[in-house]
């Protein structure tokens, strides 16, 4: 049994989740090439135009689901939300990775009408509007 070239790897899972989200309807999905640079801005290894995320495309065995998220979060360009996108090996079933905030946010957008929600707003961070959502990351260490 040979050894597993962990770039390429990457590479194919990268591919097969740009296959992935074409199939879902976002046609213009894509592998980036980070060494070439990225049009749409921020390093991402999956791009679509008008896809609300910035994904960080994961297929592996062992998770770090905190390591990626982090990696997201810093190549993530304004007006995207930081997803992990990753699928474990031998599983066909992709999952997604996104923060709390970023999810009760959503969940804020997309809510019933006759929902009524209420909480408490802390000071935004980072502010993200993507294809009629809006999300702010909320800073847990400011007052």
């Amino acid at each position: 049994m040979g050894k597993i070239n962990s770039r390429a790897k990457g590479a194919a899972g990268e591919r097969e989740l740009a296959n992935y989200l074409r199939e879902q309807g976002w046609r213009k999905a894509r592998r980036t090439q980070q060494y070439a640079g990225n049009p749409e801005g921020g390093s991402g290894d999956v791009v679509c135009e008008n896809f609300p995320f910035h994904i960080e495309g994961k297929r592996c065995q062992a998770l770090k689901p905190e390591d990626w998220m982090e990696q997201s979060k810093r190549d993530c360009p304004a007006g995207k939300i930081p997803a992990v996108f990753f699928r474990r090996n031998g599983r066909k079933e992709w999952l997604v990775i996104l923060t709390a905030d970023s999810v009760c946010e959503l969940a804020r957008q997309i809510a019933p009408s006759n929902v009524t929600i209420d909480y408490v707003q802390n000071q935004p961070t980072h502010t993200a509007v993507a294809k009629g959502f809006f999300v702010q990351t909320i800073n847990p260490n400011s007052p």
